[in-house]
């Protein structure tokens, strides 16, 4: 498939907001609310949206003190080691495949998930079979004293988003006898948003990458003897951004991530970052597919 940047404007709104989007977000994406719901439907026919899932944010939900944790991994079969760990994790909530250039540079899988006990379920992890290389991070901490309180019609929208994760606020008020006025509260209330941080669900797409012709989101992998703030503020203003907050991979790579319209933009990118003194692209990584994991969330709701 061929995207247009509309198209991929709709993809980043729907991983920030869902189905959810206000007039202001749409606006500021430049895309009309019949617009925005088109670009989803056609994206989703072309199975570039594999499908979007209702994930709940575990922290406020639950209350106490929590981990988000990240895993990065080289692996013969990716795929298998990520179903194996999210078997034995309860609370992973998304699988990133990458392919690299040169093969193996980087990590070819990584994980997200959240933890109560990150050393125990970090031990686990080092001693998971099918990987050649893996390191695990802490990505952020949380604490909240105590759960969100939650009415019992706030738990019946939560169930029934999780059951139907695609439904637009139209239909989420049909499902459950309410005006639409009353669901755009309560989404305001308890979707997480970077303003919103007490949120506890948020709706996002399963991306299918290997479906698109003319662009890729990739991760540059520097050497460099810079800071991770430094390269940060070097970078920021052509559109990099560091990943995992500047953590390193093999103690020796930081990563930088872009969006990427085609093989001309990944030369003139990985050429800009080559040109600034005291920064090397080592290679880069082509993020294949993401999938969101919500195998465990209906069971935290009943």
């Amino acid at each position: 498939m061929i995207l247009e940047k509309q198209d991929v404007a709709a993809i980043r709104l729907c991983e920030d907001r869902g189905m959810f989007p206000t007039e202001g977000e749409l606006a500021h994406a430049g895309l009309s609310a019949v617009g925005y719901a088109q670009r989803i439907r056609d994206l989703s026919a072309q199975n570039v949206i594999r499908s979007v899932r209702t994930s709940l944010v575990v922290p406020p939900l639950l209350g106490g003190d929590w981990v988000w944790a990240g895993v990065l991994a080289n692996a013969t079969r990716p795929l298998g080691v990520a179903n194996s760990l999210t078997r034995r994790l309860p609370f992973v909530t998304e699988i990133i495949l990458n392919a690299g250039l040169p093969a193996r540079i980087g990590p070819d899988l990584a994980l997200l998930f959240y933890s109560r006990d990150f050393d125990t379920e970090a031990q686990f992890i080092r001693s998971a079979e099918g990987m050649e290389h893996h390191e695990v991070y802490r990505v952020a901490e949380y604490s909240f004293p105590m759960p969100m309180p939650l009415s019992g019609e706030e738990r019946e929208l939560l169930r029934f988003l999780v059951s139907s994760p695609g439904s637009n606020i139209a239909g989420v008020a049909e499902g459950l006898g309410k005006e639409k006025t009353w669901v755009r509260a309560k989404l305001d209330r308890l979707y997480w948003t970077e303003r919103n941080r007490s949120g506890v669900f948020r709706i996002q797409p399963e991306i299918d990458w290997t479906k698109v012709e003319n662009f890729g989101h990739f991760h540059f992998l520097l050497e460099t003897g810079h800071r991770p703030e430094q390269v940060s503020r070097m970078v920021s203003e052509r559109g990099f951004e560091l990943v995992l907050g500047g953590k390193t991979f093999r103690d020796r790579y930081l990563q930088v991530e872009s969006d990427v319209w085609g093989i001309a933009d990944l030369m003139e990118r990985s050429a800009y970052l080559n040109q600034i003194v005291g920064i090397r692209v080592a290679g880069v990584l082509w993020n294949e597919c993401v999938s969101v994991n919500t195998g465990w969330a209906a069971g935290l709701l009943e």
